[in-house]
């Protein structure tokens, strides 16, 4: 098959989506951000910094999709703070609300830390690695018996409905050598948490993030489509389901993975539903694993649903500034509104399944 081009009407669409920090920027890198060349830049961990009080705890959850793995969590909460370890066996690792860091940059929410003290509050932060590919949730809530917090979305409900509602929470996958800052918030009503991803130069940017598939009640699985993201850059390629909260594969892109790597896309394109949305550093780009996927497409049928899209094309729909790196969280942010473009014709019921 020839892989299609999505038509470029998500300008207007995505451009709503684009949110800026107000943070100055001192320093510009290569737009496309660094790009892996080795599986040992693969393998660099992700780090996540929580901000916490006496007040409040925020509770980081990751492993748990590995399947036999043990899921793991990090507490930050008022009075003491939890380490790495297997979930229900927290354990303390400080006595004292004191900052923990492993040298993330410092960034204005650092630096401003000591004037978030309303109510009482005394705020820290703990900084904690996290294996990079790995599916994050973080949930707040207040610290405290008989102490809860409702999402703001919620403050309205009735208090029977409340009983059955959880904190606010934000999940994503951590990317190799990313940075990112995890904080909560409230209205005196009701509360919420925000994710940022921190940049080199101590600036920060809004997460993008896709838009999360339901799941059937009865099979616990995503009925419809399922997209397959992919972001090619020199080096590597990322790719994983869209929207259904599964961990982020990360390959490197040189001849020793080719097979395997050709295997595994025959497995994918094979099963029912399957849709690809391609970001690559352009149409005519080429790279060992890049022409193998390109291999397994054109062996499908003639209307088998993927797309091929240019990552600066990307970058201008979303109207990403120079100085924010590239992610992988952007592109499955970006391939699911390309993919009700480009699929939607020819899949009627596309705009429910993605």
């Amino acid at each position: 098959m020839t892989l299609r081009v999505a038509a470029f009407v998500l300008c207007l669409a995505l451009s709503a989506t684009a949110l800026a920090d107000s943070a100055p920027v001192v320093a510009a890198p290569d737009a496309a951000g660094p790009a892996p060349s080795s599986a040992t830049a693969l393998q660099q961990q992700a780090r996540v910094r929580l901000f916490g009080s006496n007040l409040v705890r925020l509770s980081l959850r990751a492993n748990a999709l590995e399947q036999g793995g043990k899921a793991e969590m990090v507490s930050v909460e008022g009075r003491s703070a939890g380490s790495v370890t297997p979930i229900g066996a927290l354990f303390s690792m400080a006595r004292k609300n004191d900052n923990v860091t492993i040298g993330m940059p410092a960034s204005f929410a650092t630096r401003t830390l000591n004037e978030n003290t309303r109510f009482g509050a005394k705020p820290f932060y703990h900084e904690v690695a996290v294996e990079p590919g790995q599916h994050v949730t973080i949930s707040a809530n207040f610290d405290g018996p008989n102490r809860r917090c409702i999402p703001v979305a919620a403050a309205g409900q009735s208090r029977d409905a409340l009983r059955y509602i959880g904190g606010p929470s934000v999940s994503f996958t951590a990317e190799p050598g990313t940075d990112y800052e995890v904080s909560f918030g409230t209205d005196g009503q009701g509360c919420g948490i925000t994710a940022r991803q921190l940049l080199a130069d101590g600036s920060a940017t809004p997460l993008r993030g896709e838009r999360q598939r339901q799941r059937s009640p009865q099979t616990g699985k995503v009925d419809g489509a399922h997209l397959y993201t992919f972001l090619f850059r020199p080096g590597s390629v990322y790719y994983r389901g869209t929207g259904e909260s599964a961990n982020l594969e990360l390959q490197t892109d040189d001849a020793a993975h080719t097979d395997a790597f050709e295997s595994a896309m025959r497995e994918i394109a094979a099963r029912p539903g399957t849709q690809m949305c391609i970001v690559a550093p352009g149409f005519d780009y080429k790279s060992p694993l890049f022409d193998r996927l390109k291999r397994v497409l054109d062996e499908q049928a003639k209307d088998f649903p993927a797309i091929v899209e240019p990552i600066d094309s990307m970058r201008t729909a979303q109207q990403t500034e120079e100085h924010v790196p590239t992610t992988f969280m952007a592109a499955a942010e970006y391939c699911q509104v390309a993919a009700l473009v480009a699929f939607l014709r020819k899949e009627p019921g596309a705009a429910e399944a993605l």
